[in-house]
């Protein structure tokens, strides 16, 4: 046994994770800042062959075409061994390796020079969880058998989960029968520290959607819907869409298009739009995380979300504002309307969302849990 965590971090598409500064890239970057990680083995499938799945999966509903390839569990497989020939060729000193999901396989059990290393995984999402956020009906009970008995087979070869959430980790311990002590919450690193709010004015009635995708499924349309009912009761109340032009035209709305957190301007530019917000508001159908929700809150401003996913947990478990069934425009308007009127609860939840932030949404207090639970198994 050793005191010292030396993780390879093993992560799918590297490349594309740094560009767009994913959760995971900033994990694997603390980890070796902390020095708990020497060395990021990356891999992909060589884009001919990724292709191939992806015409192998065609189909004309573009919803179907994007979940049959997504729990394609032959892509998995080819996948794993690209991962595990990225491990056998590090050259770094590691006792222990962290993989990023679960669509590949590494294997404790499969013969190859590291089949003694303790292996461990961290997540955003797994298929329990994600397959409920599907349409009825939407995939054939063979493909959902398939990719669900894949990923019981690799976390069967992990020694520890770790999970993002509290909400992730309940799903693990029911959808999959692990024990409770093999899955640890492990939480997430705000992308923002926490702002000095003490002058924000929370009396702009400004209200901040934010999203690059899937208009519909992030409850954008639910938003639009119960817009027009404060509107008729408060014509003060504005409300800005950030992430895409969605063609929107209508009194009191603005719509800024894709902002690329990358480049200096623009992230200066969606700084100030939570800055100039006084309430945050995503209605989802579902959200696996949900990190604009921590990024809101780093900026003091209060949530609204939907009772659906992980949003409870990071909304109303932090006192930082309130979910509503998903849909309910009515009941979304009422919520609103309560808030965008008064000050007080406005910036008392917004404190609260700032205070859970600073207290918990750290990538430090992040890598402190994953060392810890590593360092029993080396």
């Amino acid at each position: 046994m050793t005191d010292s965590v030396k993780l390879l971090g093993v992560m799918q598409g590297l490349a594309f994770q740094e560009r767009k500064g994913s959760a995971f890239y900033c994990l694997f970057n603390e980890l070796m800042a902390s020095g708990c990680m020497n060395e990021v083995a990356g891999f992909e499938i060589p884009t001919v062959l990724r292709k191939a799945f992806l015409l192998s999966n065609f189909s004309l509903s573009k919803e179907l075409w994007k979940v049959k390839d997504q729990l394609d569990v032959n892509r998995y497989g080819l996948a794993s061994w690209f991962a595990r020939k990225a491990v056998s060729e590090s050259r770094s000193d590691f006792n222990s390796i962290l993989q990023i999901g679960s669509d590949y396989r590494l294997g404790r059990s499969i013969k190859s020079p590291f089949s003694d290393v303790p292996i461990f995984s961290f997540h955003d999402n797994n298929f329990s969880s994600f397959f409920r956020s599907l349409s009825p009906g939407l995939v054939s009970n063979k493909r959902k058998v398939n990719a669900y008995n894949f990923e019981k087979a690799v976390y069967g070869e992990l020694c520890s989960i770790f999970t993002m959430s509290n909400t992730l980790r309940d799903s693990f311990v029911k959808d999959f029968g692990l024990p409770e002590d093999k899955v640890i919450y492990a939480g997430f690193g705000s992308p923002f520290v926490a702002q000095d709010v003490s002058d924000k004015d929370y009396s702009t009635k400004n209200i901040l959607f934010v999203a690059s995708h899937s208009f519909e499924s992030k409850g954008g349309k639910d938003l639009l819907g119960a817009f027009r009912i404060v509107r008729r009761a408060n014509p003060n109340v504005t409300l800005t869409l950030v992430g895409r032009d969605w063609g929107i035209d209508e009194p009191g709305v603005k719509c800024i298009g894709f902002l690329d957190k990358r480049k200096d301007e623009d992230l200066r530019k969606y700084r100030e739009c939570f800055g100039l917000a006084s309430l945050f508001v995503l209605p989802s159908h579902r959200e696996a995380f949900g990190e604009v929700f921590i990024e809101a809150m780093s900026f003091g401003l209060p949530c609204i979300g939907s009772n659906a996913g992980v949003m409870p947990e990071l909304i109303e478990g932090n006192n930082a504002g309130f979910v509503v069934n998903p849909g309910d425009q009515d009941e979304l308007a009422e919520v609103i309307l309560d808030l965008i009127n008064s000050e007080n609860d406005l910036r008392t939840l917004g404190y609260n969302g700032l205070n859970a932030v600073d207290s918990e949404y750290q990538w430090s207090t992040v890598t402190s849990r994953i060392s810890s639970q590593v360092r029993k198994f080396i």
